[in-house]
């Protein structure tokens, strides 16, 4: 048995290091998890299911004496994860955050699921999500709001935002979500934790519950850009069962990642519409990163004349609300009315109401809108960086966000502002913190490369972060 540890705050770099020298046990780290599940889930209702104990330290025991006998599978080995509550798991009750599933155990792992079991990881539980992930806030109508770590009163942003909250307390050290407008990085933003978005294609979605199949991207929430580099090289790839899934080699993102070298990278900040009505605070920060950036020899270049910039919410809009429509079209005709929440019941009609034609000019208008991302990305920059919100966690319940004394934004719409293009666009972008307001709330900034170039923006992410010492600088006052 290795010494004990008494946090598990410890990014997965340091965790697994001291997994397989011995320094500590797979069943020590479950014991850690398990008294911050204890600790915190009653306050933060970041859970929904947590895996029985018995089994837990079966699996924890299991592992511990395969490292102690040279079966080491890799960094994931005897790592316990946690997954938002919309993937399936064999044996592991699936409620997608909704009363239709409140009674369901699944059959099946997901691809993703199994994937990280191989590599030695420990499933813990699922995390609580907006109800069939439909949804940016982490209010759920069902099973109450997941809240925000830095500030109970606060939002912790959805729908991903139960898996945010678990990692960024260290109730879990690495957590699987699904972005389909922001569902990854909005929640990771909010909670100062590090949020990837794949490429569209890099990670199977198979037995992954879909809001809007073309949107819908499986991703990682973690505590550092490392950590998401080990789980996207576990993760991606191509999967028989998922034929979205594209056949490309899933490079050696952590041997990448661990030697950045950013000089002479060129990076493009994006002001036009990514910065309309951004917060101060948060414009500040976002310059204090780049300043970073160039110091380490990138070069910037600001405003890349991207266009089409007023289409890129409705052309996201026209294709979410009647993909989420025709799933649950069946289960809308045939339930009683509320086994939908009000909002999410309204989404699932508004989605009736969107023509083919207009559908079609959607799916077009985003080809267009990814041809020219990329031809920017080919061309002039390597990666473009924009601030991941344009608003700081709002207070729970607070409808809409007053920007200034003519503007006013509803919350929702405030904060998916900056991240469904690339959901429409499907490039890969992952979100870190990059600094807290005076008011202690963590702030993200947003890295943008080009197609299945996740160890460029993840080489990136992981110089700032190491410079900016961001593993000691961004953990919760409730941690403390």
């Amino acid at each position: 048995m290795g010494r004990k540890i008494k946090s598990s705050l410890l990014s997965l770099k340091q965790l697994s290091e001291a997994v397989r020298i011995g320094d500590i046990s797979p069943t020590d780290l479950i014991e850690v998890c398990l008294d911050r599940i204890k600790r915190f889930n009653p306050i933060l209702n970041a859970f929904i299911t947590v895996i029985d104990e018995e089994t837990l330290y079966r699996q924890s025991e299991i592992a511990d004496k395969e490292i102690k006998q040279g079966k080491y599978y890799g960094p994931l080995h005897g790592i316990p994860f946690s997954i938002k509550d919309i993937f399936y798991a064999k044996g592991v009750k699936f409620t997608a955050g909704s009363k239709i599933f409140s009674n369901y155990t699944s059959s099946v792992d997901a691809t993703v699921v199994k994937r990280l079991k191989k590599a030695g990881a420990i499933l813990i539980g699922t995390n609580n999500l907006n109800e069939f992930a439909s949804g940016i806030t982490g209010n759920n109508y069902f099973y109450g709001a997941s809240k925000n770590p830095w500030d109970i009163n606060r939002i912790s942003g959805g729908s991903s935002g139960g898996s945010a909250a678990a990692v960024a307390t260290g109730m879990v050290p690495i957590s699987l979500g699904t972005d389909t407008g922001g569902s990854i990085r909005v929640p990771s933003s909010l909670c100062g934790v590090t949020g990837m978005k794949p490429t569209y294609g890099r990670v199977s979605k198979n037995n992954v519950f879909p809001l809007s199949p073309s949107l819908d991207h499986a991703g990682c929430i973690t505590r550092s850009a490392w950590d998401a580099s080990v789980v996207m090289e576990r993760i991606s790839g191509w999967d028989p069962l998922d034929e979205t899934t594209e056949r490309k080699k899933v490079p050696a993102y952590t041997r990448i990642v661990e030697n950045p070298n950013i000089r002479g990278v060129r990076v493009g900040v994006q002001r036009k519409y990514f910065f309309d009505n951004l917060d101060s605070q948060i414009e500040s920060l976002f310059y204090d990163f780049v300043e970073v950036l160039k110091s380490a020899g990138s070069i910037l270049q600001y405003d890349l004349n991207l266009n089409d910039t007023e289409k890129y919410q409705i052309a996201w809009q026209n294709i979410r609300l009647p993909e989420a429509s025709e799933i649950h079209m069946r289960w809308l005709e045939t339930r009683a009315a509320d086994d939908y929440s009000p909002e999410v019941r309204q989404m699932v009609i508004q989605g009736t109401k969107v023509s083919a034609v207009d559908y079609i000019s959607a799916v077009k208008t985003m080809r267009k809108i990814r041809k020219d991302f990329v031809s920017v990305l080919n061309s002039k920059v390597d990666v473009i960086v924009v601030p991941t919100t344009i608003i700081t966690a709002p207070i729970y319940d607070q409808q809409t966000i007053r920007i200034d004394k003519n503007v006013v934004l509803q919350t929702r719409d405030a904060l998916l502002r900056n991240t469904t293009i690339f959901n429409g666009i499907g490039l890969p972008a992952v979100s870190i913190p990059i600094g807290l307001t005076k008011d202690n709330i963590p702030v993200g900034g947003q890295i943008i490369g080009a197609p299945f170039m996740e160890e460029t923006i993840l080489s990136i992410a992981y110089y700032y972060e190491t410079v900016n010492n961001s593993s000691k600088k961004f953990l919760p006052p409730i941690t403390s």
